[in-house]
């Protein structure tokens, strides 16, 4: 410290004595006139001022300086005093909501928000607890102000995609959404499968086929997106519909003959391409349509509507034919051979519906609703005996008058009375159900009571 005050000492003399120098040899100088905005002085006196101003204006610049420094050092002491109170009041709102007390929760963030107001984490949270309590107008207001904070922030976004859809407002989501995949195109797997959903329930097929397409390029695990496949052929399939609503069959067809191609388990694309080229007049490659429906995809739906159409336009032997060449045709025989057994029973064939019931009989390990058929045709027949022998072992296979018990809150199911469902999570539900007409009771609006029936009385007594 003695060095250093020696040195600076040392400076001042030496700067002193160049100082005092240099004035000596320029006196004559100094002693010349000088004019300073219209003032005569000597050029010494307006060196000294010229020196006196510079430090004072150097003086004021550093008073300036230090002031402007306290004041922002005053400014962030208050707002970091002010985040602390409002953190506080903001983890207190947390705990309250973690802990199922949604006013207490919203009582906190309200005044955290008093202590900071653009404080982010309470504007979402107090957001959150409005919308679920059902006052969407007033978390929208509180999300918007966050964004306003942060225009591309997600959580903002999401919260606000969630306000939205609680409010009913499907373009204001929308418009959130894009907002997203904006900034996170390949990642935001959540806000795909939202404005999918949203497409959906539009029934805008096409924008819901760009999306899933969109998700199927997303640079995500194969893993994540793994349940949205599924998806694919049934909105491949409305586009094909909807251009069958549109009245384009040849279009609707040539659509839907690609979605069968790529997807032959899915059995609806079977049914419409069936349709579109019954419109375009092409019955037998609707009736293959049909049969490769069931072959595929084992829709039975597939060859009733085949039957269906043979039945409406008067030819059942054509219906009857099919049905042999399947069940001759597949390895899947037994649908076909009762559903061709049940034809003939309609058509009142019974000597060829009776031989295909007796088969299948044969073929099963018990079935009530053949049973039920042979039943019927030993009624018809005339043999009431053997008809009711039938009609016992439906009763003993389906057990229409077996006692169970269902829950009241969830319809859960048992074959014992429980004093708890453990499902619902709540005492005193399960009640028995039966399976008849006993919990019907009727209930008489008016009832008549003998007493006030009218009789005569001469009739004598009985």
């Amino acid at each position: 410290m003695r060095q250093k005050t020696a040195v600076v000492t040392g400076l001042l003399i030496l700067a002193t004595i160049a100082l005092v120098t240099v004035t000596a040899q320029n006196e004559a100088v100094l002693r010349q006139e000088f004019v300073l905005f219209g003032v005569r002085m000597r050029t010494a006196a307006a060196m000294a001022l010229a020196l006196v101003s510079g430090f004072a204006a150097f003086a004021l610049w550093a008073l300036a300086g230090g002031l402007s420094r306290a004041a922002q050092r005053w400014m962030q002491d208050l707002r970091k005093s002010s985040e602390r109170e409002a953190e506080e009041k903001y983890l207190k709102g947390l705990d309250a909501a973690l802990g199922d007390r949604p006013l207490e929760a919203i009582n906190h963030f309200r005044r955290s928000l008093e202590a900071q107001p653009d404080y982010l984490p309470a504007l979402l949270k107090l957001g959150d607890a409005l919308r679920r309590l059902g006052r969407n107008d007033e978390a929208i207001e509180l999300h918007r102000r966050a964004q306003v904070q942060r225009p591309s922030d997600l959580p903002v976004l999401y919260a606000l995609v969630d306000d939205y859809l609680a409010a009913g407002d499907h373009e204001q989501a929308k418009r959130c959404l894009s907002e997203i995949l904006r900034v996170q195109p390949k990642r935001a797997l959540h806000a795909y499968r939202t404005l999918r959903e949203l497409y959906i329930k539009e029934g805008n097929w096409k924008k819901a086929l760009e999306v899933q397409e969109r998700i199927s390029e997303a640079r995500v695990l194969e893993e994540e997106r793994a349940g949205d496949q599924a998806l694919t052929p049934g909105i491949l399939y409305q586009v094909g519909v909807d251009l069958l609503g549109e009245e384009k069959p040849a279009d609707a067809a040539a659509h839907l003959e690609k979605v069968r191609r790529k997807y032959p388990a899915f059995a609806p694309t079977y049914l419409k391409l069936a349709e579109a080229n019954l419109l375009l007049g092409r019955e037998e490659k609707a009736v293959e349509t049909y049969l490769d429906g069931y072959r595929r995809a084992g829709s039975t739906t597939c060859l009733l509507s085949m039957e269906k159409m043979f039945l409406d336009k008067g030819a059942p032997e054509e219906a009857i034919a099919r049905y042999q060449s399947l069940v001759t045709s597949t390895d899947r025989r037994l649908l076909p051979k009762f559903l061709l057994a049940l034809l003939y029973y309609r058509l009142e064939v019974m000597d060829k519906a009776e031989p295909l019931f007796r088969e299948i009989e044969g073929s099963v390990r018990q079935s009530g609703v053949v049973q039920y058929y042979l039943g019927r045709m030993r009624e018809r027949r005339g043999d009431p005996a053997k008809a009711c022998s039938h009609y016992r072992e439906v009763i003993r296979i389906l057990r229409p008058f077996e006692l169970s018990y269902v829950c009241r809150g969830c319809g859960d199911k048992s074959p014992q009375w429980k004093d708890f469902c453990g499902k619902c999570l709540v005492w005193g539900t399960w009640v028995p159900e039966f399976k008849d007409e006993m919990m019907q009771e009727l209930q008489e609006s008016h009832p008549v009571y003998y007493q006030e029936i009218e009789w005569d009385r001469s009739a004598g007594a009985l």
